[in-house]
């Protein structure tokens, strides 16, 4: 008689469970940490993702991957490139993000710089005498690597965090893990553990956790949720949509099911075909609503988003970013 499987759950998928088990049991282990360590690191990047309310566990499919979940590399281009700004924050504060990723025969590799730097900083003696002004800025760098097998993606990146201010330095390193799931067509999940390990100096970067699912209903139409976790913080639910079409009669929208259809044209209305906008709105796991739109080109990719700080102090964020694809 012929026996099947279809009901008993593959090697791989039982992998998932219980690295996912094994993820969310880890702030159980987690030491005492400072929270403010490194903050700007979990600031997000890329104006898509941060419009869909940060909910890029799963959802993220280029090379900003390398800072949402690494193992989201795999779905990307040939060649990309990616950069972001934050414009005006405020209190001279800066915000910006580049990277770039490419393919290989043995994987995805990226190399992707975050920096925030706030200039014209007053300084003070213990009396509260001016003593000039001074600048303080933080980088980290990070190479990303992922691969995958079957329906299961994974990937890592080794981190550099530099830390400069009034003529001194402090460095660091740390390490994210994330893996991705695709369950069906319409279907993803995603795990994300953000600085695994990481130090600055004396600093514990706090461990964040991120573990989420993606779907596309409809052509054009994605759906996604998180759960935010991070040491002394309650948990927290991230979610957000988005949805794509064409200004003109081909489009290739942001969704697993639509067909990528680029040729040559000769009219300006064969040009407008392949132009396509997008909308999104979200709400990340501090409660703070973000919305946003993209227009893509053939390779090129600008979006935009507006996040309420949800701040007395500083400033609402708009932010544009830029993704090439070759």
């Amino acid at each position: 008689m012929k026996t099947t499987m279809k009901n008993n759950p593959s090697r791989i998928t039982k992998l998932y469970i219980i690295g996912l088990i094994m993820m969310l049991a880890l702030p159980l282990l987690a030491e005492d940490v400072n929270n403010s360590a490194a903050a700007y690191i979990r600031m997000g990047i890329g104006a898509r993702i941060i419009a869909m309310g940060e909910a890029g566990t799963a959802t993220a499919n280029d090379v900003t991957a390398a800072y949402w979940n690494p193992a989201g590399l795999t779905e990307m281009k040939d060649i990309e490139f990616s950069s972001m700004y934050n414009m005006d924050m405020g209190y001279d504060r800066k915000y910006q993000y580049a990277a770039i990723g490419k393919r290989f025969n043995f994987g995805v590799l990226a190399v992707n710089w975050i920096n925030a730097s706030v200039d014209d900083i007053i300084g003070t003696d213990i009396n509260g005498n001016n003593t000039g002004v001074f600048s303080h800025a933080d980088h980290n760098i990070a190479i990303s690597y992922a691969n995958s097998y079957k329906k299961m993606s994974y990937g890592l990146s080794p981190k550099f965090y530099l830390s400069t201010q009034d003529g001194e330095a402090e460095s660091g390193f740390g390490l994210d893990l994330g893996a991705k799931y695709d369950i069906n067509q319409y279907i993803e999940s995603g795990i994300m553990i953000r600085d695994l390990y990481g130090k600055v100096a004396d600093d514990t970067v706090p461990t964040q956790i991120q573990a989420g699912v993606t779907a596309y209903p409809f052509i054009g139409v994605t759906l996604a949720a998180d759960m935010v976790w991070e040491k002394s913080e309650n948990l927290g639910i991230a979610f957000g949509g988005e949805y794509w079409t064409s200004i003109g009669r081909d489009p290739e929208a942001n969704s697993k099911l639509n067909v990528i259809n680029v040729k040559e044209q000769n009219s300006w209305a064969d040009v407008f075909s392949n132009f396509q906008t997008g909308v999104r709105v979200g709400f990340d796991a501090e409660s703070r609503f973000s919305a946003g739109a993209g227009l893509k080109f053939r390779n090129i990719q600008m979006d935009y988003v507006y996040r309420l700080g949800n701040h007395d102090i500083f400033n609402d964020d708009h932010i544009i970013s830029l993704i090439l694809r070759f």
